[in-house]
């Protein structure tokens, strides 16, 4: 038992040796250096997943660095483990999937056998899962009744503390779109952009797509076919919809296999909150406190500025 524990020890040592050297070759001095600070600070990001990178997955490893996309991607999530702070590495690092590492199979590849490897620990929950399916309204028993374009006008996780760090309901120009396909499958059309407070990134229109269903009452379950972690599901209940018009109150929970994240959002039908009559206002901020979420805490967006595209009806 000694002798394989000095093993080990001695393969972990040599792993990390080609870790330091790889990342000062391709990362430059200033790079370099940060990266040495985050394996200090944040060993379970950096260090622990060596193991698997330079031992289980070599030859995944080997193959991503092959392809610029996949380089990329994980040149930039190992920007986002030295640049931020651990509660808003999650969040920082699915920008990097969404974007360099999109569908690209090297990537997913990389990622499965990580996964599947036990090489990634989870990372810290990123919001609070606020009600349960009892919460959504009793009378959406369809999904016909939110066919259509939607906007997200307010968001709940925003960046605005550590109980919500990744940011996810302030990406600019997000846009929801529930379209019944041929086959008679629900899906949800969303587009975003990187960035927050209505400012896109230079990163581009990001999109995704989940199948929709209706597992309980005001309860529109999304599993995300294109997510580079899968399963990734999110559960949208929807808790309020005065008269069933062009606004509704949404608190979501989602889980990945890393990950719990968690917000909430107003959608509406209008680009902005701006034209949202004062009754549904004052019918979200009771709902709001019933849940325990100050006012303050719903972040708003206006989209008028973003791009629509043709098949868009708003």
């Amino acid at each position: 038992m000694g002798l394989l524990n000095a093993l080990s020890f001695k393969n972990f040592l040599t792993v990390f040796a080609l870790s330091i050297v790889l990342n000062l070759f391709l990362s430059g001095p200033e790079a370099f250096k940060k990266r040495l600070i985050s394996f200090y600070e944040k060993p379970e990001l950096t260090v622990y997943p060596l193991k698997c990178v330079l031992g289980a997955c070599l030859g995944k490893t080997a193959k991503c660095f092959m392809d610029t996309n996949c380089r990329n991607t994980i040149n930039c999530i190992e920007k986002c483990t030295s640049n931020e702070r651990l509660e808003r590495v999650a969040g920082c690092a699915y920008t990097c999937e969404m974007t360099h590492g999109y569908e690209n199979e090297y990537f997913l590849d990389e990622i499965k056998c990580l996964v599947n490897n036990g090489c990634l620990t989870r990372y810290p929950r990123d919001g609070i899962c606020h009600g349960n399916d009892n919460d959504g309204i009793a009378n959406l028993k369809s999904l016909d009744q939110v066919k259509g374009d939607w906007w997200v006008v307010r968001g709940l996780n925003c960046g605005q503390s550590d109980d919500y760090p990744g940011g996810y309901d302030w990406y600019p120009c997000q846009h929801e779109r529930f379209i019944k396909e041929s086959n008679g499958q629900w899906i949800n059309r969303v587009t975003y952009c990187d960035g927050k407070a209505d400012k896109c990134m230079a990163s581009g229109i990001i999109e995704t797509i989940a199948n929709v269903s209706l597992p309980a009452p005001g309860v529109v379950q999304h599993d995300y076919t294109d997510a580079p972690l899968s399963p990734q599901v999110e559960k949208w209940r929807i808790v309020s919809w005065p008269n069933e018009g062009d606004y509704l109150m949404m608190l979501w929970c989602g889980n990945l296999p890393i990950l719990e994240y968690n917000g909430g959002i107003f959608l509406s039908r209008h680009r902005s909150d701006k034209d949202m009559p004062e009754s549904t206002l004052e019918e979200f901020k009771k709902m709001s406190k019933k849940h325990g979420i100050p006012w303050s805490d719903w972040c708003p967006s206006n989209n008028e500025h973003c791009t629509k595209y043709p098949e868009d009806h708003n």
